[in-house]
């Protein structure tokens, strides 16, 4: 026989190894002490099971009674038929969400109702749309509790899954805007500007205007991101080209970051005061080390040896120990390689990483490539010729 086995009454009870039916009436008492008006009469599990779950958000008070009340509803779906399970699953995610299970980590109410729900993705396998429900519902409690590092969200998984649950546009977009909203909150710029570009990729050019949100976010994220240093291919997309009339300040910025320079960015400001604080949402001073070295960038796609005056004009940065810790960081963060001169007060560049990459760069790297192969092949037969006389003799 099954018992139930209870915790401290005044904190929780915990409902265990217990038939359904003593399970059932365990979780509505408990779920009526937190203010629940459950009024159904007898033990058959459906109905008595669809107001329980109506009422799940009352238990998100703590980690702990969210985690074992929601893992005993959790269980009970095992018995539910299938026909009826997309909709109270359906409630039940309605349920879990960060305004009821709430706080970052796993250890949050918020972590205890992502065990959950990802404990029923993985038992939904046979109904890709209930599973398509719970992942949608988990992204957005991953957003609250900083957990989405803990999710395969890659754009092949993604894609996988996409294909699988027969996904529409719709629902692909509204998952697509959630994940981008957990990285985010996760600090995860880089990522959250790859995924909102693949949101953006969903849209053609006839329903493009409709996207103007979505375009917003896209341009704002890369932007802001520090590890972005390109921006031909947002540039490029049907529905970002439609803020040059709808929001062309945005534009404006999107430009500016792909080709403009930091004496550029300083008169944009000026001329738009608010608009890094109200529309990008980020401190200044990272846009101004961000368009700094892009300007660096593009001044070394000139020109390869760099004076540190004409640096310290073009950056806004005093000639001196300043402006070498920023050189120092650029080649850090791979913007370029190359060698300070303290002699002539010289900067020579080695490499670069290109602010646009068109046809030239395309025939450049060819070029390269095709000169790489050249020297393996001779490299190849070098060897080849030395075995051949080592044999000999």
């Amino acid at each position: 026989d099954r018992t139930v086995v209870m915790a401290d009454a005044r904190e929780l009870p915990i409902f265990n190894f217990a038939e359904d039916a003593t399970q059932i009436e365990d979780i509505k008492k408990h779920l009526i002490s937190r203010g629940a008006k459950i009024d159904v009469a007898g033990s058959e599990l459906l109905p008595n099971l669809t107001e329980i779950v109506k009422n799940a958000s009352l238990v998100g008070a703590s980690p702990v009674e969210a985690d074992n009340v929601l893992a005993t509803i959790a269980s009970l779906f095992l018995a539910i038929p299938e026909d009826k399970a997309l909709d109270l699953l359906d409630t039940f995610c309605s349920q879990l969400t960060p305004a009821a299970f709430r706080g970052p980590g796993w250890g949050s109410p918020a972590g205890a109702a992502i065990r959950v729900l990802s404990n029923l993705f993985r038992g939904f396998v046979r109904l890709p749309k209930v599973q398509e429900r719970i992942f949608s519902a988990l992204l957005d409690l991953c957003r609250e509790a900083r957990l989405v590092s803990e999710m395969d969200v890659s754009q092949a998984t993604l894609t996988g899954y996409f294909e699988r649950w027969g996904s529409d546009t719709v629902m692909r977009r509204s998952i697509l805007r959630k994940l981008h909203a957990a990285l985010i909150a996760d600090n995860r710029a880089d990522q959250a500007a790859k995924v909102m570009i693949a949101l953006l990729g969903l849209y053609t050019e006839s329903d493009a205007e409709s996207a103007i949100e979505d375009a917003q976010e896209c341009v704002r994220t890369a932007v802001v991101d520090p590890k972005s240093f390109s921006f031909d291919h947002i540039v490029r997309l049907s529905a970002v080209r439609q803020l040059e009339k709808k929001d062309p300040a945005m534009h404006k910025a999107l430009q500016l970051f792909a080709t403009g320079t930091y004496k550029d960015y300083q008169s944009f400001v000026k001329a738009h005061p608010t608009f890094v604080t109200e529309k990008l949402r980020v401190e200044e001073a990272i846009l101004v080390k961000k368009m700094r070295l892009l300007t660096l960038m593009s001044i070394a796609e000139k020109d390869q040896l760099i004076k540190l005056s004409l640096l310290s004009t073009e950056l806004g940065i005093v000639d001196g120990e300043e402006l070498e810790e920023f050189i120092i960081e650029a080649i850090q963060v791979n913007a370029i390689s190359g060698k300070l001169n303290e002699k002539d007060r010289s900067l020579q560049v080695s490499t670069f990483q290109h602010r646009s990459f068109g046809r030239e760069e395309w025939m450049t790297l060819q070029q390269r490539l095709r000169s790489l192969i050249a020297s393996v092949k001779q490299s190849h037969e070098n060897i080849k010729n030395v075995n051949t006389t080592v044999t000999a003799h």
